[in-house]
């Protein structure tokens, strides 16, 4: 491998590391300001009235609450294969356009937020009994489910996946 190209590789891991390192303190540190400063499952606490709540619960699933193991070790095995194959996919995309990276960054570090709360759930730890959730957005009475930080992160990571993919298919004409 060329120097140069060398050289330009670490310091696209580097920027790979910032982004990730930077998404996974974000989430981790918002859920602990949650956990010390709203009781789990008590009342709303309103951000912006009729939109935006902070509302304190954990979800031992995924997705939804949705939990298709109902074994919080299997759920965490299976978090760890997925957080590896993203890795390698994040890997294998150095030649990629930069936005596909950038994309796969937020989904890796959101998927390691979550995963590191499920670590504490699945080994009990720290009174932790699911990962932990508190953006609650809806208008008025009409609430979407609740989410965490990394949860977004996966989500606009996601969304610029496909995008960067319909850019790239676009800019070639087919």
């Amino acid at each position: 491998m060329h120097v140069k190209t060398k050289s330009k590789l670490l310091s696209l891991k580097k920027n790979w590391f910032y982004i990730i390192f930077s998404i996974i303190f974000a989430d981790q540190f918002s859920k602990i300001l949650i956990q010390q400063y709203i009781p789990l499952k008590s009342d709303s606490v309103v951000i912006i009235p009729k939109l935006l709540y902070f509302t304190h619960i954990t979800n031992d699933g995924i997705s939804f609450g949705w939990n298709p193991f109902s074994n919080s070790i299997l759920l965490f095995i299976v978090s760890v294969i997925a957080c590896v194959f993203i890795l390698k996919v994040l890997f294998d995309s150095k030649k990629d356009a930069y936005l596909i990276q950038i994309s796969l960054c937020l989904i890796i570090g959101g998927a390691f937020g979550n995963l590191i709360d499920r670590f504490f759930t699945a080994f009990n730890l720290m009174g932790y009994s699911g990962v932990v959730d508190f953006i609650d957005i809806g208008y008025d009475y009409y609430r979407f489910y609740i989410f965490n930080f990394a949860d977004s992160f996966i989500t606009i990571g996601i969304i610029l996946y496909i995008l960067s993919f319909m850019i790239v298919k676009t800019s070639n004409g087919k």
